[in-house]
């Protein structure tokens, strides 16, 4: 396990994604040596969206920051604004939608981290 880490959002590349959006992979084995979580931030553009999908093993929380969306499951949708903290258990279909008229921008923390997130031997 790494040593104490700190890193700042601005010397950090973004990944941009299509549908509209760009992700930054903060705390990862790749980035710190993290091996039980990563954690990041997301800024869906105006008009964007994280496609339906699912984790299969992995917790999701989100802490949204800036913007208007929703958080769609199966079951139910949650309006995201700024104060809003969403759980998300391994297995669960969900998508975000940004529905506002700027970023809609969160924190997210996995754990288990992705398989992407992870070092390629």
């Amino acid at each position: 396990m790494a040593g104490l880490v700190w890193m700042d959002i601005k010397d950090v590349e973004g990944i941009y994604r299509d549908p509209p959006r760009t992700s930054w992979i903060l705390v990862s084995e790749q980035t710190c040596g993290a091996q039980n979580l990563a954690m990041g931030v997301n800024e869906t553009h105006v008009g964007g969206m994280v496609p339906e999908h699912k984790h299969e093993k992995e917790e999701e929380v989100m802490f949204f920051i800036q913007g208007k969306g929703q958080f769609i499951t199966e079951k139910e949708t949650i309006e995201l604004h700024p104060g809003i903290c969403v759980y998300n258990p391994p297995g669960e279909y969900h998508k975000i939608v940004n529905t506002g008229n700027e970023a809609l921008k969160f924190v997210w923390i996995y754990s288990p981290q992705l398989d992407s997130h992870r070092k390629k031997d």
